[in-house]
């Protein structure tokens, strides 16, 4: 209703103007993270390019932060045309989108943030259960991105599991059952109240990439990072566009938008991948936070961990959630994962170029690009 609201308004104004040309439809980009998030350069390339690839019909304006949405209003806000196009967080919309988030149950499966997103989106754009689901809430799938690996951030170093022991660890997913498993203590806590959970000792430790240390201003209350990297979250959408928008548009402009938001995708997580490398590389250690190597045993532990629970997350997803068929689906993601550490060998994780063009060729599968979201 409201984006068909805008279309009146939008033809009423051009009925008025006589100009020569005819106006670009300006996208409102949701994206829910302030402008220095390396993802937002991801949305920043769209903005870019978009306009010569639809040879002026399309172009995007970006709202960073809260600005138009924040990150619980965006799914509902793409849907009901707030925003035309938005970055959709699946795990906070877990009952919407349990197929986005069966995938995403198994992050502890690899840690190269360009191979989990490839394989992801591949996976998502491939899957006609995951992508109706995007459907179902009025919008459509067009890839996902991913954080760098996940490490402990913590007041005092861990080293050992005894160092593990009792430590109130903020975590979820998986990572908070890893946790347990490990007799730590798994506490709740949203993003933005780390920094204070820290200062008030409510917790000894946060499972975090190293770019927390400075987006969370996390280096002023945790000196320690174990290298102990756990994994990825990939199941962050970030061009979902309103369905009413998509379906108006033609083939030609569509595919545009597909192959340039995927483009977009792959050259944030090349700098994703770059910024992390550039971390472990004495970056962490410049912010006067010491880095800690784990013991064997906590890796033993881990490896013992992963093996173990990837059958408890089918039966989870089957009985809590209504997934149907998980191990299966499980089994075709484990499958994508490995075939995408095959293709991400050939290259540069880094190099931006080399990452989009993967990315643009390999992402979708074999999908048809003509009809897909139609």
């Amino acid at each position: 209703m409201l984006r068909n609201l805008r279309k009146i308004a939008l033809g009423c104004t051009a009925a008025v103007l006589v100009t020569g040309w005819a106006q670009a439809e300006t996208l409102r980009f949701a994206i829910g993270v302030p402008e220095n998030f390396t993802v937002v350069s991801a949305m920043k390339y769209f903005a870019e390019t978009i306009p010569q690839r639809t040879d002026g019909k399309v172009d995007a304006k970006l709202f960073t932060g809260s600005s138009l949405l924040n990150f619980t209003e965006t799914l509902s806000g793409v849907r009901d045309g707030i925003a035309d196009m938005g970055y959709v967080v699946a795990a906070y919309h877990r009952a919407e989108l349990k197929e986005s988030n069966l995938i995403g149950d198994l992050g502890m499966l690899g840690s190269n943030l360009v191979v989990m997103a490839g394989a992801a989106s591949e996976y998502c754009f491939s899957d006609a259960e995951c992508a109706a689901e995007y459907v179902n809430q009025g919008q459509v799938f067009l890839g996902f991105g991913s954080t760098p690996p996940y490490r402990l951030i913590s007041t005092s170093p861990l080293k050992s599991l005894a160092d593990i022991k009792g430590k109130r660890i903020r975590s979820f997913s998986a990572y908070g059952r890893w946790v347990e498993a490990l007799d730590g203590v798994q506490v709740n806590l949203p993003a933005g109240d780390i920094y204070q959970g820290f200062s008030q000792g409510t917790i000894d430790v946060n499972m975090h990439p190293y770019e927390a240390l400075v987006t969370l201003s996390l280096k002023d209350v945790a000196k320690y990072v174990t290298d102990l990297p756990l994994g990825t979250f990939y199941i962050n959408a970030l061009f979902d566009t309103n369905l009413d928008l998509w379906r108006e548009w033609d083939a030609e402009t569509r595919i545009a938008v597909m192959d340039t938001a995927v483009e977009g995708i792959g050259r944030a997580a090349a700098a994703t991948y770059a910024e992390d490398l550039a971390f472990a590389d004495g970056g962490v250690a410049e912010l006067g936070v010491e880095v800690v190597q784990p013991d064997q045993e906590v890796i033993d532990a881990t490896k013992a961990f992963v093996d173990k629970d990837v059958p408890a997350i089918a039966a989870l997803n089957e009985t809590t959630f209504g997934v149907i068929d998980a191990a299966s689906k499980i089994e075709r993601f484990r499958e994508l994962v490995t075939k995408w550490e095959g293709l991400v060998d050939k290259i540069d994780p880094s190099n931006a170029d080399q990452v989009a063009d993967l990315y643009r060729e390999n992402v979708f599968g074999s999908i048809d690009k003509s009809t897909y979201g139609m």
